[in-house]
Protein backbone atom coordinates (compact mmCIF):
# COMPACT_ATOMS: atom_id res chain seq x y z
CA UNK A 1 0.00 0.00 0.00
CA UNK A 2 1.15 3.66 -1.10
CA UNK A 3 1.92 6.35 1.78
CA UNK A 4 -0.25 8.98 1.38
CA UNK A 5 1.40 11.64 2.93
CA UNK A 6 3.88 12.83 0.73
CA UNK A 7 1.50 15.56 -1.14
CA UNK A 8 1.08 17.46 1.46
CA UNK A 9 4.54 17.82 2.08
CA UNK A 10 5.27 19.02 -0.86
CA UNK A 11 1.79 20.92 -0.92
CA UNK A 12 2.27 22.65 2.43
CA UNK A 13 -0.98 21.86 3.79
CA UNK A 14 -0.26 21.42 7.69
CA UNK A 15 -2.07 24.32 8.93
CA UNK A 16 -4.63 23.63 11.88
CA UNK A 17 -8.13 22.28 10.17
CA UNK A 18 -10.96 24.82 9.54
CA UNK A 19 -13.76 24.78 11.83
CA UNK A 20 -16.35 23.73 8.94
CA UNK A 21 -17.23 20.35 8.61
CA UNK A 22 -17.57 20.29 4.53
CA UNK A 23 -21.17 18.31 3.38
CA UNK A 24 -23.20 19.08 0.78
CA UNK A 25 -25.81 16.48 -0.78
CA UNK A 26 -25.52 13.09 -2.10
CA UNK A 27 -28.15 14.45 -5.17
CA UNK A 28 -25.95 16.21 -8.15
CA UNK A 29 -27.45 19.58 -8.78
CA UNK A 30 -26.91 21.66 -11.65
CA UNK A 31 -29.13 24.63 -11.13
CA UNK A 32 -28.03 27.78 -10.34
CA UNK A 33 -31.31 28.37 -8.26
CA UNK A 34 -32.86 32.01 -7.94
CA UNK A 35 -30.86 32.36 -4.43
CA UNK A 36 -27.72 32.16 -5.92
CA UNK A 37 -25.47 35.02 -5.01
CA UNK A 38 -22.06 36.23 -7.09
CA UNK A 39 -20.68 37.09 -4.01
CA UNK A 40 -18.29 34.21 -3.64
CA UNK A 41 -16.18 35.31 -0.76
CA UNK A 42 -17.30 35.17 3.26
CA UNK A 43 -20.70 34.14 4.01
CA UNK A 44 -23.08 36.72 5.50
CA UNK A 45 -26.41 37.00 7.21
CA UNK A 46 -28.70 37.69 5.22
CA UNK A 47 -31.80 38.21 7.41
CA UNK A 48 -32.66 39.07 10.66
CA UNK A 49 -35.22 36.24 11.85
CA UNK A 50 -33.87 34.47 14.55
CA UNK A 51 -33.09 31.02 14.36
CA UNK A 52 -36.04 27.90 15.43
CA UNK A 53 -38.28 31.07 15.27
CA UNK A 54 -40.30 29.88 12.16
CA UNK A 55 -41.14 25.81 13.69
CA UNK A 56 -44.58 25.05 13.86
CA UNK A 57 -46.57 24.76 16.84
CA UNK A 58 -47.22 21.08 16.19
CA UNK A 59 -43.12 20.32 16.14
CA UNK A 60 -42.77 22.24 19.32
CA UNK A 61 -45.26 20.39 20.93
CA UNK A 62 -44.44 17.33 19.32
CA UNK A 63 -40.87 17.51 20.97
CA UNK A 64 -41.86 18.35 24.46
CA UNK A 65 -43.81 14.95 24.47
CA UNK A 66 -40.47 13.38 22.61
CA UNK A 67 -38.33 14.56 25.97
CA UNK A 68 -41.03 13.04 28.38
CA UNK A 69 -41.16 9.41 26.33
CA UNK A 70 -37.33 9.64 26.39
CA UNK A 71 -37.00 10.27 30.06
CA UNK A 72 -39.65 7.45 30.33
CA UNK A 73 -37.77 4.80 27.98
CA UNK A 74 -34.47 5.38 30.40
CA UNK A 75 -36.10 5.12 33.69
CA UNK A 76 -38.20 1.99 32.34
CA UNK A 77 -41.70 3.73 33.13
CA UNK A 78 -43.79 2.01 30.40
CA UNK A 79 -46.78 3.72 31.20
CA UNK A 80 -45.22 7.27 31.19
CA UNK A 81 -43.72 6.75 27.88
CA UNK A 82 -47.37 5.68 25.95
CA UNK A 83 -48.80 8.99 27.89
CA UNK A 84 -45.95 10.45 26.35
CA UNK A 85 -47.39 9.25 23.10
CA UNK A 86 -50.72 8.32 22.58
CA UNK A 87 -53.22 11.04 21.48
CA UNK A 88 -50.36 13.86 21.48
CA UNK A 89 -48.67 16.33 18.96
CA UNK A 90 -45.87 13.83 18.76
CA UNK A 91 -48.13 11.05 17.63
CA UNK A 92 -49.79 13.40 15.41
CA UNK A 93 -46.02 13.91 13.69
CA UNK A 94 -45.26 10.17 13.32
CA UNK A 95 -48.34 9.96 11.62
CA UNK A 96 -47.78 12.88 9.06
CA UNK A 97 -44.18 11.44 8.57
CA UNK A 98 -45.51 8.34 7.82
CA UNK A 99 -48.35 8.99 5.70
CA UNK A 100 -50.28 6.21 3.64
CA UNK A 101 -47.77 3.66 5.04
CA UNK A 102 -48.15 4.11 8.90
CA UNK A 103 -45.31 1.88 9.55
CA UNK A 104 -43.56 3.68 12.26
CA UNK A 105 -46.84 4.66 14.07
CA UNK A 106 -47.77 1.19 14.29
CA UNK A 107 -44.12 0.22 15.45
CA UNK A 108 -44.40 1.96 18.40
CA UNK A 109 -47.69 1.67 19.00
CA UNK A 110 -47.12 -2.43 18.76
CA UNK A 111 -44.27 -2.02 21.13
CA UNK A 112 -45.55 0.48 24.02
CA UNK A 113 -48.09 -2.10 24.36
CA UNK A 114 -45.56 -4.99 25.12
CA UNK A 115 -43.67 -2.12 27.11
CA UNK A 116 -40.98 -4.57 28.49
CA UNK A 117 -37.56 -2.57 28.13
CA UNK A 118 -36.55 -4.20 25.19
CA UNK A 119 -39.69 -2.89 23.44
CA UNK A 120 -39.27 0.64 24.93
CA UNK A 121 -35.70 0.72 23.24
CA UNK A 122 -37.32 -0.06 20.22
CA UNK A 123 -39.83 2.63 20.93
CA UNK A 124 -36.78 4.90 21.56
CA UNK A 125 -34.51 3.93 18.20
CA UNK A 126 -37.97 3.73 15.89
CA UNK A 127 -38.90 7.44 16.85
CA UNK A 128 -35.24 8.62 16.58
CA UNK A 129 -35.29 7.38 13.03
CA UNK A 130 -38.53 8.13 11.75
CA UNK A 131 -37.69 11.99 13.80
CA UNK A 132 -34.46 12.05 11.60
CA UNK A 133 -36.26 10.93 8.59
CA UNK A 134 -38.24 14.11 8.95
CA UNK A 135 -35.33 16.49 9.50
CA UNK A 136 -33.72 15.57 6.61
CA UNK A 137 -36.94 15.84 4.65
CA UNK A 138 -37.30 19.44 6.00
CA UNK A 139 -33.26 20.44 5.09
CA UNK A 140 -34.49 18.99 1.73
CA UNK A 141 -37.09 21.23 1.13
CA UNK A 142 -34.91 23.95 1.83
CA UNK A 143 -32.77 22.67 -1.24
CA UNK A 144 -35.52 22.02 -3.49
CA UNK A 145 -36.99 25.59 -3.03
CA UNK A 146 -39.88 25.68 -0.77
CA UNK A 147 -41.83 28.91 -0.75
CA UNK A 148 -40.88 29.94 2.89
CA UNK A 149 -37.31 28.24 3.58
CA UNK A 150 -37.47 29.75 7.31
CA UNK A 151 -40.30 27.23 8.28
CA UNK A 152 -38.39 23.95 6.59
CA UNK A 153 -34.82 25.07 7.83
CA UNK A 154 -36.52 25.74 11.34
CA UNK A 155 -38.67 22.63 11.24
CA UNK A 156 -35.59 20.91 10.81
CA UNK A 157 -33.93 22.86 13.96
CA UNK A 158 -37.11 21.66 16.18
CA UNK A 159 -36.16 18.28 15.53
CA UNK A 160 -32.19 18.70 16.03
CA UNK A 161 -32.51 20.56 19.19
CA UNK A 162 -34.66 18.27 21.35
CA UNK A 163 -34.82 14.84 19.84
CA UNK A 164 -31.54 14.24 17.77
CA UNK A 165 -29.15 16.85 19.62
CA UNK A 166 -28.98 14.00 22.38
CA UNK A 167 -27.43 10.79 19.81
CA UNK A 168 -24.73 13.51 18.91
CA UNK A 169 -23.90 14.20 22.29
CA UNK A 170 -23.51 10.52 22.95
CA UNK A 171 -21.70 10.42 19.75
CA UNK A 172 -19.37 12.87 20.92
CA UNK A 173 -18.85 10.67 23.94
CA UNK A 174 -18.03 7.43 22.65
CA UNK A 175 -15.52 4.81 23.70
CA UNK A 176 -14.34 3.18 20.94
CA UNK A 177 -12.91 6.21 19.12
CA UNK A 178 -10.44 7.93 20.48
CA UNK A 179 -10.28 11.43 18.42
CA UNK A 180 -11.87 14.66 19.78
CA UNK A 181 -15.44 14.86 18.52
CA UNK A 182 -17.42 17.92 17.79
CA UNK A 183 -20.42 16.44 16.24
CA UNK A 184 -23.08 18.13 18.08
CA UNK A 185 -20.79 21.81 17.56
CA UNK A 186 -20.67 21.19 13.75
CA UNK A 187 -24.43 20.52 13.49
CA UNK A 188 -24.98 23.87 15.75
CA UNK A 189 -22.94 26.06 13.19
CA UNK A 190 -24.48 24.66 10.46
CA UNK A 191 -28.01 25.32 11.25
CA UNK A 192 -27.00 28.53 12.13
CA UNK A 193 -24.79 29.49 8.93
CA UNK A 194 -26.94 28.00 7.12
CA UNK A 195 -30.75 29.73 8.26
CA UNK A 196 -27.77 33.21 8.17
CA UNK A 197 -28.18 32.34 3.99
CA UNK A 198 -31.88 32.67 3.60
CA UNK A 199 -33.52 36.09 2.90
CA UNK A 200 -36.55 37.37 1.64
CA UNK A 201 -40.33 37.17 2.98
CA UNK A 202 -42.49 34.21 2.59
CA UNK A 203 -44.13 33.32 -0.35
CA UNK A 204 -41.08 34.62 -2.18
CA UNK A 205 -37.97 33.25 0.35
CA UNK A 206 -34.76 32.09 -1.33
CA UNK A 207 -31.89 30.34 -0.23
CA UNK A 208 -27.91 32.01 -1.10
CA UNK A 209 -26.79 28.61 -3.20
CA UNK A 210 -23.16 29.41 -2.14
CA UNK A 211 -24.40 29.12 1.74
CA UNK A 212 -27.46 27.19 2.56
CA UNK A 213 -26.50 24.17 0.18
CA UNK A 214 -23.05 23.78 2.18
CA UNK A 215 -24.42 24.24 5.36
CA UNK A 216 -27.42 21.60 4.69
CA UNK A 217 -24.52 19.07 4.13
CA UNK A 218 -23.07 20.34 7.17
CA UNK A 219 -25.61 19.47 9.63
CA UNK A 220 -27.10 16.32 7.66
CA UNK A 221 -23.44 14.08 6.96
CA UNK A 222 -22.67 15.40 10.81
CA UNK A 223 -25.75 13.44 11.71
CA UNK A 224 -24.53 10.09 9.62
CA UNK A 225 -21.51 10.79 11.90
CA UNK A 226 -23.29 10.83 14.59
CA UNK A 227 -25.45 7.90 14.00
CA UNK A 228 -22.59 5.54 12.85
CA UNK A 229 -20.62 6.06 16.17
CA UNK A 230 -23.88 5.40 18.13
CA UNK A 231 -24.47 2.28 16.34
CA UNK A 232 -20.90 0.81 16.90
CA UNK A 233 -20.99 2.08 20.56
CA UNK A 234 -24.45 0.36 21.41
CA UNK A 235 -23.48 -2.70 19.44
CA UNK A 236 -20.27 -3.16 22.09
CA UNK A 237 -22.32 -2.34 24.86
CA UNK A 238 -25.16 -5.02 23.83
CA UNK A 239 -22.56 -7.98 23.25
CA UNK A 240 -20.00 -6.95 26.41
CA UNK A 241 -23.09 -6.98 28.47
CA UNK A 242 -25.49 -9.22 26.97
CA UNK A 243 -28.22 -6.45 26.95
CA UNK A 244 -31.00 -6.80 24.04
CA UNK A 245 -32.45 -3.31 24.46
CA UNK A 246 -28.88 -1.78 23.29
CA UNK A 247 -28.75 -4.16 20.54
CA UNK A 248 -32.70 -3.25 19.93
CA UNK A 249 -32.43 0.03 19.38
CA UNK A 250 -29.47 0.07 17.61
CA UNK A 251 -31.12 -2.09 15.05
CA UNK A 252 -33.54 0.40 15.24
CA UNK A 253 -31.44 3.23 14.50
CA UNK A 254 -29.85 1.52 11.83
CA UNK A 255 -33.02 2.47 9.92
CA UNK A 256 -32.02 6.12 9.40
CA UNK A 257 -28.85 5.15 7.59
CA UNK A 258 -29.82 1.98 5.28
CA UNK A 259 -30.24 3.87 2.20
CA UNK A 260 -26.53 5.33 2.61
CA UNK A 261 -25.45 1.69 1.80
CA UNK A 262 -27.85 0.70 -0.77
CA UNK A 263 -26.10 1.08 -4.24
CA UNK A 264 -22.87 1.07 -2.75
CA UNK A 265 -22.98 -1.86 -0.16
CA UNK A 266 -26.52 -2.64 -0.48
CA UNK A 267 -25.41 -6.72 0.90
CA UNK A 268 -24.60 -4.72 4.03
CA UNK A 269 -27.61 -3.68 5.14
CA UNK A 270 -29.25 -7.21 5.67
CA UNK A 271 -25.96 -7.83 7.60
CA UNK A 272 -25.95 -5.49 9.70
CA UNK A 273 -29.81 -6.48 10.73
CA UNK A 274 -28.79 -10.00 11.10
CA UNK A 275 -26.07 -8.99 13.10
CA UNK A 276 -27.94 -6.44 15.91
CA UNK A 277 -31.39 -9.03 15.56
CA UNK A 278 -29.26 -12.07 16.78
CA UNK A 279 -27.92 -12.63 20.23
CA UNK A 280 -26.49 -9.79 21.72
CA UNK A 281 -23.61 -11.61 23.29
CA UNK A 282 -22.78 -12.67 20.02
CA UNK A 283 -22.63 -9.23 18.06
CA UNK A 284 -19.54 -8.58 16.24
CA UNK A 285 -19.57 -4.46 16.81
CA UNK A 286 -16.16 -4.30 13.77
CA UNK A 287 -18.16 -6.25 11.60
CA UNK A 288 -20.72 -3.46 12.17
CA UNK A 289 -18.37 -1.00 11.45
CA UNK A 290 -17.29 -2.33 8.38
CA UNK A 291 -20.45 -2.30 6.36
CA UNK A 292 -20.85 0.70 6.99
CA UNK A 293 -17.44 2.29 5.99
CA UNK A 294 -17.51 0.37 2.89
CA UNK A 295 -20.80 2.51 2.44
CA UNK A 296 -19.18 5.78 3.71
CA UNK A 297 -15.55 5.52 1.65
CA UNK A 298 -17.64 4.93 -1.35
CA UNK A 299 -19.67 7.98 -0.96
CA UNK A 300 -16.32 9.93 -0.38
CA UNK A 301 -14.61 8.83 -3.09
CA UNK A 302 -17.34 10.39 -4.93
CA UNK A 303 -16.31 14.10 -3.73
CA UNK A 304 -12.30 13.43 -3.83
CA UNK A 305 -12.56 14.38 -7.46
CA UNK A 306 -15.86 14.96 -8.17
CA UNK A 307 -16.04 18.82 -8.59
CA UNK A 308 -12.86 18.43 -11.45
CA UNK A 309 -14.87 15.27 -12.93
CA UNK A 310 -17.72 17.14 -13.54
CA UNK A 311 -16.43 20.88 -14.72
CA UNK A 312 -18.37 21.75 -11.34
CA UNK A 313 -15.29 24.66 -10.60
CA UNK A 314 -16.38 28.17 -9.45
CA UNK A 315 -20.00 27.13 -9.08
CA UNK A 316 -22.11 26.65 -5.82
CA UNK A 317 -22.83 22.97 -6.50
CA UNK A 318 -19.41 22.09 -7.47
CA UNK A 319 -18.19 23.78 -4.09
CA UNK A 320 -20.93 22.01 -2.02
CA UNK A 321 -19.47 18.79 -3.44
CA UNK A 322 -16.22 19.44 -1.84
CA UNK A 323 -17.62 20.88 1.18
CA UNK A 324 -19.69 16.94 1.82
CA UNK A 325 -16.77 15.33 0.85
CA UNK A 326 -14.63 16.56 3.66
CA UNK A 327 -17.78 16.14 5.93
CA UNK A 328 -17.89 11.92 5.13
CA UNK A 329 -14.10 12.54 5.62
CA UNK A 330 -14.78 13.56 9.62
CA UNK A 331 -17.08 10.38 9.62
CA UNK A 332 -14.14 7.98 8.27
CA UNK A 333 -11.06 9.51 10.54
CA UNK A 334 -11.04 6.37 13.03
CA UNK A 335 -10.68 4.04 10.32
CA UNK A 336 -8.45 6.22 8.54
CA UNK A 337 -6.43 6.17 11.62
CA UNK A 338 -6.82 2.32 12.26
CA UNK A 339 -6.02 0.97 8.67
CA UNK A 340 -4.18 3.32 6.46
CA UNK A 341 -0.69 3.35 7.29
CA UNK A 342 1.31 6.47 7.09
CA UNK A 343 -2.05 8.38 7.89
CA UNK A 344 -1.81 11.89 9.33
CA UNK A 345 -5.60 13.04 10.45
CA UNK A 346 -5.17 16.84 10.79
CA UNK A 347 -3.33 17.46 7.54
CA UNK A 348 -5.87 15.21 5.64
CA UNK A 349 -8.65 17.47 7.05
CA UNK A 350 -6.77 20.19 6.22
CA UNK A 351 -6.26 19.26 2.34
CA UNK A 352 -10.04 18.97 2.28
CA UNK A 353 -10.31 22.43 3.68
CA UNK A 354 -8.23 23.48 0.81
CA UNK A 355 -9.66 21.81 -2.04
CA UNK A 356 -13.14 23.13 -0.93
CA UNK A 357 -11.52 26.82 -1.07
CA UNK A 358 -10.10 26.03 -3.90
CA UNK A 359 -13.00 24.43 -5.69
CA UNK A 360 -14.79 27.94 -4.72
CA UNK A 361 -12.48 29.96 -6.37
CA UNK A 362 -11.75 27.46 -9.40
CA UNK A 363 -8.92 28.70 -10.46
CA UNK A 364 -5.71 27.40 -9.10
CA UNK A 365 -5.70 24.17 -11.15
CA UNK A 366 -2.27 22.31 -10.32
CA UNK A 367 -3.01 22.42 -6.40
CA UNK A 368 -6.33 21.73 -6.77
CA UNK A 369 -5.22 18.71 -8.81
CA UNK A 370 -2.22 17.78 -6.03
CA UNK A 371 -4.60 17.89 -3.44
CA UNK A 372 -7.73 15.89 -5.04
CA UNK A 373 -5.10 13.36 -6.28
CA UNK A 374 -4.11 12.56 -2.71
CA UNK A 375 -7.46 12.64 -1.29
CA UNK A 376 -8.28 10.02 -4.37
CA UNK A 377 -5.29 7.89 -3.19
CA UNK A 378 -6.00 8.13 0.45
CA UNK A 379 -9.51 6.76 -0.04
CA UNK A 380 -8.83 4.15 -2.31
CA UNK A 381 -5.88 3.12 0.21
CA UNK A 382 -8.93 2.85 3.03
CA UNK A 383 -11.26 1.17 0.53
CA UNK A 384 -8.40 -1.79 -0.48
CA UNK A 385 -7.68 -1.92 3.98
CA UNK A 386 -11.46 -2.73 3.89
CA UNK A 387 -11.66 -5.32 1.47
CA UNK A 388 -12.90 -3.86 -1.57
CA UNK A 389 -11.60 -5.38 -4.66
CA UNK A 390 -11.59 -2.25 -6.86
CA UNK A 391 -11.64 1.58 -5.66
CA UNK A 392 -14.87 3.03 -6.62
CA UNK A 393 -17.60 5.52 -5.95
CA UNK A 394 -20.83 3.76 -6.73
CA UNK A 395 -20.13 0.46 -7.73
CA UNK A 396 -22.29 -2.10 -5.54
CA UNK A 397 -20.85 -4.76 -3.68
CA UNK A 398 -21.93 -8.02 -3.72
CA UNK A 399 -22.31 -10.80 -1.78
Amino acid sequence: MRAIFPYLLVLGLFPACSGDDGTTSDTSDTSDGSGTSADEGGDADLNDRELGASASERCRGAMTHAAKLTEAVRAGDAPGALAAYTGTDLQTLVVQIDGAEGTADAAITASLAIGDATELAAVEGRLHAALIGHLLSQLAAVKGGTMDHYASWDEAHCIWDVAVRPIAVEADAVTWTSIDETIAADIDAGFAAGHDGLQGEPPATSADDWQVPPNKQRVEKSIYRAIQRVLVENATRARDDGDPARARYALELFASVENRLAGRNTPGIEQVRTILGGDPAMIDPAAVLLELEIAFAKRTRTYSSGAIDDNALGVPTGYEGAVEGGVYAKLLAPGLLDKVAGFELNGYLAAWDRYAELVRGGTELEELNAISKYLVDTICAYQTALGVSECSSNVDETE
